[in-house]
């Protein structure tokens, strides 16, 4: 591994967005100061915020540094100790304020007052609504309803100011945020902050997919006042080049299985189990139950077909985009709202099967059994040509050879490290959280089926975009079948 794989999907992000005259190496090594007043500190939402911004912004800068107001040094040792845990190489550096601010790339302030003088962004939350300037623009100060789901995403669009300034982003590509005030229960301008968490919420999870989304959604799970079993799929391992996008992980994370990983952030009421493998895989077990709700984080087309063959009471989808796009999609099964695989359709071109199969030699009985170990008598029957390589990998589980032949494809460079941002991840992650508290809570959705937006513009742009059932998709060709299917689940 290079020495940079971490940043290399930031980066990619970078070469996308940015002018030719720029560096792209350059873009993490900028000096970026994470700072705040002590009154929003003080608050839950304003700690909560402080934590998140500090793992996204370590994950966009080599030189971040922290400096917190006088009274704050609970917090301060704290995010000293996340700091640690969640570093690579660079810890950030914690200073006492004030602080000379002329020498920073781009401030971001939990709370305080507008500074047009300085590349300055404020953040605040209450409840469900978040607030961001990077203008002469105030916003509230008032962050007194607590919620995790808001605080992460404010320090997202914050952390995405601080993107835009690292870049040097044009005016013809985005906007700075003005006095932006965005709530994730209403997905419009406003300033009412929502209703209150309850005390307790008793949920039957199935999160599937643990890259860059579903680790923002595990954050957010651990959060909340969940009561109940959450089951946590997927079949990779982490990676280094996933350090640089999913909020939680550490180092030493980089060669755990993502469905472990995740499922040991939870602690209290939340029970979690990690199922490694394939969606397609669980009904083979006969003791396997699918939950009636469904956390979809996977960035692929086919995974996500095989989310919806669940047929679950309610899938709700995160999705992101290399133009710092991100959306949520709800799919109540009940309603006549488009499904997941009426929204994403496969492109034409060769089946996965056969691309698999290309890459890396291997017969299409041996991709069939991805968790098996690769044997000698796999290599034998494989393409002449891949057998030296493949050598080299018996032992190894076919997924993760899977995995290295793709990260080897020249072919295949711009999906494995396509551009894609933390914070991205993060606020596509409180939209789908949102959206489950909310069924929890009323029993109905607020997407029919989804909401888009991109953060070069802000989430006052974002759009909603409606859909009905396709006439030739399963879900309405096969509707009678489904049903009869759901209906035996709910016998068992």
């Amino acid at each position: 591994m290079t020495k940079e794989l971490r940043f290399s999907r930031l980066i990619a992000s970078v070469v996308e967005l940015g002018d030719q005259s720029f560096e792209p190496q350059r873009f993490t090594n900028q000096p970026v100061l994470l700072t705040g007043t002590a009154d929003v500190l003080a608050s839950d939402n304003g700690a909560e915020m402080a934590r998140c911004a500090l793992l996204l912004l370590m994950r966009m800068t080599k030189s971040l540094t922290v400096a917190l107001p006088a009274g704050q040094e609970a917090l301060k040792r704290e995010l000293r100790g996340w700091a640690l845990q969640h570093a690579w190489d660079e810890v950030p550096q914690f200073i006492c304020d004030p602080v000379d601010l002329s020498s920073y790339a781009a401030i971001l302030s939990i709370g305080g007052g507008p500074r047009a003088d300085f590349p300055w962004t404020v953040i605040t939350s209450d409840g469900w609504t978040v607030r961001v300037t990077s203008t002469a623009a105030p916003v509230s100060q008032n962050c007194e309803l607590s919620n995790p789901v808001g605080a992460l995403a404010a320090a997202s669009l914050g952390a995405g100011e601080v993107f835009k300034r690292l870049l040097g982003l044009r005016e013809d590509k985005g906007l700075f945020l003005d006095g932006c005030v965005f709530s994730l229960w209403s997905y419009v301008a406003d300033g009412a902050s929502g209703p209150a968490l309850p005390d307790v919420l008793d949920v039957d999870l199935l999160l599937a997919g643990g890259g860059a989304i579903g680790n923002g959604v595990a954050h957010l799970l651990s959060r909340l006042p969940l009561r109940g079993r959450c089951h946590i799929l997927d079949r990779q391992t982490y990676g280094e080049e996933n350090w640089g996008t999913c909020l939680r992980l550490t180092r030493s994370g980089t060669k755990d299985p993502k469905a472990n990983f995740l499922s040991a952030l939870f602690t209290g009421n939340l029970a979690a189990h990690p199922v490694r493998g394939q969606v397609e895989q669980l009904e083979e077990d006969p003791a396997w139950q699918t939950p009636p709700i469904v956390l979809s984080g996977f960035d692929n087309i086919e995974a996500r077909h095989a989310v919806q063959d669940l047929w679950p009471d309610l899938i709700i989808d995160g999705a992101l985009g290399p133009r710092l796009e991100c959306q949520v999609s709800a799919h109540p099964w009940p309603s006549r709202t488009a499904c997941l695989c009426c929204i994403f359709k496969l492109p034409a071109g060769e089946r996965a099967e056969v691309v698999q199969q290309l890459m890396t030699g291997l017969s299409p009985a041996a991709l069939a059994e991805p968790m098996r170990l690769l044997s000698e008598v796999d290599v034998a029957a494989a393409a002449p040509e891949r057998r030296e390589w493949l050598a080299e990998q018996v032992g190894k589980p076919i997924c993760s050879v899977l995995e290295a032949a793709s990260a080897l494809s020249a072919a295949s460079i711009d999906a494995g490290f396509r551009p894609s941002v933390p914070f991205v991840a993060t606020f596509s992650a409180c939209m789908m959280v949102a959206e489950l508290v909310r069924y929890l809570t009323t029993g109905a959705v607020g997407v029919e089926p989804r909401f888009f937006l991109s953060l070069l513009w802000g989430p006052q742009f974002g759009e909603h975009y409606s859909e009905d059932r396709h006439r030739n998709c399963v879900c309405t060709t096969r509707a009678a079948n489904i049903k009869k299917v759901r209906a035996a689940r709910a016998r068992a």
